[in-house]
């Protein structure tokens, strides 16, 4: 359970020699953690921020081989992506949930359908399964209502799948805790500790909650790993190492479902430089996304600009003309940076989702990939290490990362408030509905997250400020209106006790939680 004892308790746990220090809290830093629990290693993760706070919580919400990967030739990315899909269709409890994609085949798209029906092809044969076919024009309307109908002659249809980027990586994290690792956020990295020689052996880490004393520690490590995404750099040049990465920023808008209907995801070309985009499905709204465009200030937070705004609206324009949008059915947004490494490519869609390794200094670095293929990342990078570590272990990218939950009784198999937890809490599952009260395991209209939500993360998930609550444990702030701010008098109720806050502390994470969203999660200020 992560609450302030916790935390207070975990720090003064840190004073120790661990067999791997691992700074980053995405869900790259979660599955290089939980991997080495199980081998029973002392492994500690940082996190500067909150766990997801950056890219692992500003996803597309899919865990997908990246089928348009495959217009640039990046095969084995595409395959290795395609086979960590299927396995995590298979051990996640509901949390990785299985998808319909259509790309609807219009007159005026010939070679676009002719060369989407050849890529699935390759899809499929990849993962291997045979999921894709296509479809009648009444067949593609009736998944996708919102669709144009000028010049629809139908469409090809494949799978992927979608998920709860910041969930996922919350589950990772909770069940490496159980394994016997120690993870602990709003724990900076802000330097190393070194041997003579300029060789890192430790890290020198700063309590960012304000709650701990003392406020900084040395801890020193076997295996330091740099996991921090597209901070990377950041870290690496404080071993004298020159930059490798490109972050690449993508975007997003999220809708209504009254005003984008659709019940399977959408791959469009967008009109005017023909990228691949996505209409999702996710959480009883539509996403719209993704950008993709060089980010060169790295800040705490990333927000969307006004011509992406403009970008994604005349796409959704352009194939939803039926169902037209603007600015003001937006209900919220949120940008993330991917950190790609730099190849030089002549645009940032050309560039490879290939991950990469190394060291320098003692500094281990991982970085590039995608949130479908972590566990693949995580062995790769604890590989490279093991001849540091005790007994030398082997780590195989295929292992279990989740500790499955057992249902109370038959009947909690066919109960989806059930199912649905299960995937989001794993093994905590029961104690959840154990504590719930009845009428808090309603859902929060019109998304499907149930209240009760709201107090079990408050009370176990490492909360410290209320946008950790809203936009990354419970998405009231990307899945409600202005925010969920209307609803801050439930919330308020729910979660005001376990969190401890008087009500000048609940004003004050209100009013920054205000301006975080309105900044970063909404459209662009002037």
């Amino acid at each position: 359970m992560l609450n302030q004892n916790w935390r207070k308790q975990t720090w003064s746990d840190l004073d120790q020699q661990w067999d791997i220090i691992v700074i980053g809290g995405g869900i790259t830093g979660a599955g290089i953690f939980n991997m080495a629990a199980q081998k029973g290693l002392k492994v500690l993760l940082l996190e500067a921020k909150d766990f997801s706070f950056g890219t692992s919580s500003r996803s597309s919400k899919l865990v997908h081989g990246g089928i348009r990967y495959l217009k640039n030739h990046q095969f084995d990315v595409v395959r290795e992506s395609v086979h960590e899909r299927e396995r995590l269709i298979r051990e996640s409890d509901g949390l990785v949930d299985p998808m319909g994609f259509v790309f609807p085949s219009f007159a005026s798209q010939q070679q676009e359908t002719k060369m989407m029906k050849l890529g699935v092809i390759v899809y499929d044969l990849m993962a291997p399964k045979w999921q894709h076919r296509t479809l009648k024009k009444e067949s593609v309307l009736r998944e996708i209502p919102a669709l144009k109908h000028d010049g629809l002659e139908g469409g090809v249809l494949y799978h992927d799948t979608r998920v709860d980027d910041s969930q996922l990586v919350m589950r990772v994290i909770m069940d490496g805790i159980r394994y016997g690792g120690f993870a602990l956020n709003y724990a900076k990295v802000e330097g190393f500790c070194k041997t003579r020689f300029g060789y890192v052996q430790g890290v020198m880490v700063r309590d960012q909650s304000g709650t701990l004393s003392p406020d900084q520690k040395e801890i020193k490590g076997t295996v330091i790993i740099n996991a921090t995404g597209p901070w990377s750099d950041e870290l690496r040049h404080q071993v004298g190492a020159e930059p490798k990465l490109r972050p690449l920023r993508g975007s997003h808008l999220i809708f209504s479902q009254e005003k984008l209907p659709i019940h399977s995801a959408v791959t469009m070309v967008h009109p005017r430089d023909h990228r691949a985009l996505f209409a999702i499905p996710w959480e009883n709204r539509t996403l719209i996304g993704t950008t993709d465009l060089d980010h060169t200030a790295i800040e705490e937070e990333t927000r969307i600009t006004q011509n992406e705004v403009d970008y994604l609206i005349e796409a959704a324009q352009h194939i939803f003309k039926d169902f037209p949008v603007s600015e003001a059915d937006i209900i919220s947004t949120f940008s993330g940076l991917r950190p790609v490494i730099n190849t030089g490519a002549a645009t940032p869609s050309k560039e490879s989702r290939a991950h990469g390794y190394w060291e320098e200094d003692g500094l281990v670095t991982i970085s590039g990939g995608k949130l479908t293929i972590f566990r693949v990342m995580a062995a790769d990078v604890l590989n490279f290490c093991r001849n540091r570590l005790p007994n030398q272990p082997k780590f195989n990218h295929r292992s279990p990362c989740f500790i499955h939950p057992k249902p109370r009784s038959r009947a909690d198999l066919s109960d989806p408030n059930w199912l649905l937890m299960a995937g989001r809490l794993g093994s905590d599952v029961n104690q959840f509905f154990k504590t719930a009260i009845a009428e808090h395991l309603n859902p929060i209209e019109p998304i499907p997250q149930l209240w009760g939500e709201l107090a079990w993360a408050a009370q176990n998930e490492a909360v410290l400020h209320l946008d950790d609550l809203l936009l990354r444990r419970v998405r009231l702030g990307l899945l409600l209106p202005n925010g969920g701010l209307d609803q801050m008098d439930q919330v308020k109720e729910l979660v005001q006790t376990p969190l401890g806050w008087s009500d000048q502390t609940w004003k004050t994470e209100l009013d920054r939680y205000h301006k975080i969203w309105k900044s970063n999660y909404y459209l662009p200020e002037d």
